[in-house]
């Protein structure tokens, strides 16, 4: 299981990447502890502890023909970018 994590990540910040994934057709559950299914069948566990500003990412599924690498990519260019525009 390939996780990364991110820190500060502030409420806000949460609320834009659920937002910024959402204009991809991804759903993210409402809660702290959650899984999310993203396309081609990848799976993800979301874990954001408020306290502490830390959001933790982990790959739970994915197919053979897409690698680690790809998704982290396409995360950080999309959903995480989020965080740091304004409302």
């Amino acid at each position: 299981m390939d996780k990364k994590s991110y820190t500060p990540v502030t409420r806000a910040d949460v609320d834009k990447i659920r937002s910024g994934l959402g204009k991809f057709g991804i759903k993210v559950p409402d809660g702290d502890d959650v899984e999310v299914s993203g396309p081609l069948g990848v799976k993800m566990r979301v874990i954001y502890n408020e306290p502490n500003q830390t959001l933790d990412l982990a790959i739970l599924n994915k197919p053979g023909f897409v690698s680690e690498n790809q998704i982290w990519k396409v995360i950080e260019s999309t959903a995480m970018s989020e965080r740091t525009k304004p409302a």
